[in-house]
């Protein structure tokens, strides 16, 4: 029987094990030649700070350290085989930095499982404390969320309090809460992980994002990791019609296929639509066509479901293994919008909505699974004896914003859909150096969210939330075509999205106008006097973004041009089921294999 084939989007065959240092703020380098031999962030840092006393690892004999301690003044902590650690003030290592025998200074930051920069580069473990209790506070707590994956190993120590019902809605109906794939129970770990199994006496690192939130595992995914589209639907349908009962509250879908044609006419993009209506936040991958095999960038590559206007839709954010969060970058390989019907402009969409750690992230994996046994390289015994894995993937990205939602709505439990995702996007922080079409609204920033979420006042909101001795501003950036709350009256400090004003400096995308330092109106985008961000810029229907400008129908990309009905991005385009890479086309609605 041919049926629609759907995947995961999280591939580990060619992942690394990463465990990051952890480093100081990014500020600016005090001299040029500091830049060239200080580790940025710690550059940034002392720019920032010269007084403060930092402890930096340097390479080198013995007789060369002795040199630099005296010619100096830093002090020797401790002589290391190839090298030393040195302590001594901002100045001092500045100055210590700009020695000609030096190749670079790096800060002694401190060493985190990537599970752990997950939480705190996301905010999400400022969160958790409360009532005198580690984790008293928000941890979606009385939040259902459904993982429509490959079912839930709930034998996990880090998921065994946590799955409160399974279901198979494959042919093989299997028995039990299991997962033969592994996949499920990785994205289970990343939203609701106890972290049990990595338990020591100095914490748990794989703890996931809402630890005090229930899962419900509904397996549409077989053990090669593929599924059927008729299957994700019933899942889905399910879900709604047991929403009330089992408190569902969030569905995180990490699959899908390559989007064709529009999502009015997408089955399982319409299900989404109907869950989201129903009032359940569904949070889904954009998925991992970034890039060709060549490793071009390919845009227009987001997936179904995630491609639906209703979806919370996630891309890939790479965390590079520390918690400070100016070195991110969106991962090469997440799919970039924008969605909508390639013969017709106007139709276009930005997606993704924002994007989450998802790069070599580590969580719980059943022993004996198919990814456990594909991937011995990938493997990590937790302190407690829990079995985990490395995997990247917008999968994982979305898993994580999943969990962020379970707090958000533990604090605020009467959001809808469209709100969790106005305070999630407004909340996020821009990136630098990356578009709209590639991060959505900026990357995931949950204390935030919540802060947004709480007060709904901009007068109230924090200016920045401190992460990794950072200050993360909200990028208060918004996009979508729904209004958010209010009545459509229009109050001072009140955000309202959909074809209301709304006052302050958000930018909101529709039939919206917006009145401060931000303006849209009809399909016109601007970002201050006219600029998204970077060198991207929407006036009407003339598009300039980079060095490509769009004029009517007409669009030139780099060096490329389209005229009337034909596209060229670039050199690569992928879109709907048709992908153009150089000059040969694939047509067609394949499985979706992950690019990574």
């Amino acid at each position: 029987m041919n049926r629609p084939v759907v995947a995961p989007h999280g591939n580990p065959a060619r992942l690394a094990f990463v465990i990051g240092l952890i480093a100081g703020c990014l500020l600016t380098a005090t001299s040029a030649t500091a830049q060239g031999r200080l580790e940025r962030s710690l550059a940034d840092q002392i720019g920032r700070n010269g007084g403060k006393t930092f402890r930096v690892i340097v390479d080198g004999p013995q007789s060369e350290i002795d040199r630099l301690a005296d010619r100096y003044g830093v002090r020797v902590v401790e002589r290391l085989d190839s090298g030393a650690l040195l302590s001594g003030t901002g100045r001092q290592i500045d100055q210590l930095s700009t020695d000609p025998q030096l190749s670079t200074v790096q800060e002694d930051g401190k060493v985190f499982g990537t599970l752990a920069v997950t939480t705190q580069s996301t905010g999400a473990n400022q969160l958790w404390a409360g009532n005198g209790s580690q984790f008293g506070g928000l941890v979606g707590r009385g939040v259902t969320v459904v993982v429509i994956d490959s079912g839930i190993d709930s034998s996990h120590p880090d998921l065994q309090s946590r799955v409160i019902k399974c279901l198979d809605f494959t042919s093989a109906s299997a028995r039990g809460c299991t997962d033969a794939y592994g996949h499920a129970t990785h994205i289970a770990g990343l939203i609701a992980g106890t972290g049990r199994g990595s338990q020591s006496s100095e914490g748990a690192p794989y703890v996931g994002m809402a630890p005090g939130a229930s899962l419900i595992s509904l397996r549409v995914l077989g053990e090669d990791g593929s599924g059927y589209v008729s299957d994700v639907i019933k899942a889905i349908d399910w879900s709604i019609r047991h929403k009330d009962e089992f408190k569902i509250r969030v569905i995180n879908i990490s699959l899908g296929r390559p989007a064709s044609g529009s999502p009015r006419d997408d089955a399982m993009a319409k299900a989404v639509e109907r869950a989201v209506r129903s009032g359940i936040v569904v949070s889904a991958s954009g998925g991992n066509l970034g890039k060709d095999s060549l490793g071009r960038q390919v845009v227009g590559g987001v997936i179904s479901p995630g491609y639906t206007p209703g979806a919370l839709t996630v891309g890939c954010l790479n965390t590079r293994g520390t918690i400070e969060r100016s070195d991110d970058a969106v991962c090469s390989y997440s799919s970039r919008g924008p969605v909508g019907d390639p013969d017709n402009p106007s139709s276009w969409e930005i997606k993704p909505d924002l994007v989450a750690p998802g790069n070599a992230v580590i969580s719980a994996v059943p022993a004996g699974s198919a990814l456990w046994n594909d991937h011995p390289d990938r493997r990590v015994i937790g302190a407690n004896g829990g079995t985990y894995l490395t995997l990247s993937g917008s999968s994982m990205s979305a898993a994580v914003t999943t969990g962020a939602v379970a707090q958000l709505l533990q604090a605020q439990p009467n959001l809808s859909p469209e709100q969790v995702k106005f305070v999630m996007q407004y909340g996020a922080e821009r990136l630098a150096g990356f578009g709209l079409i590639e991060q959505g609204a900026g990357s995931l920033n949950v204390p935030m969210a919540v802060a947004v979420a709480t007060t709904r006042k901009f007068s109230d909101l924090p200016k920045f939330i401190e992460i990794g001795d950072e200050k993360i501003a909200s990028g208060q950036l918004v996009f979508a075509n729904v209004r958010v709350w209010g009545s459509g009256r229009i109050r001072p400090n009140t955000m309202v999205w959909g074809s209301t004003m709304v006052w302050g400096s958000t930018m909101v995308w529709g039939s919206t106008m917006v009145w401060g330092s931000t303006m849209v109106w009809g399909s016109t985008m601007v970002w201050g006097s006219t600029m998204v961000w970077g060198s991207t810029m929407v006036w009407g229907s003339t598009m300039v973004w980079g060095s490509t400008m769009v004029w009517g129908s007409t669009m030139v990309w780099g060096s490329t041009m389209v005229w009337g009905s034909t596209m060229v991005w670039g050199s690569t385009m992928v879109w709907g089921s048709t992908m153009v890479w150089g000059s040969t086309m694939v047509w067609g609605s394949g499985t979706v294999v992950d690019d990574l």
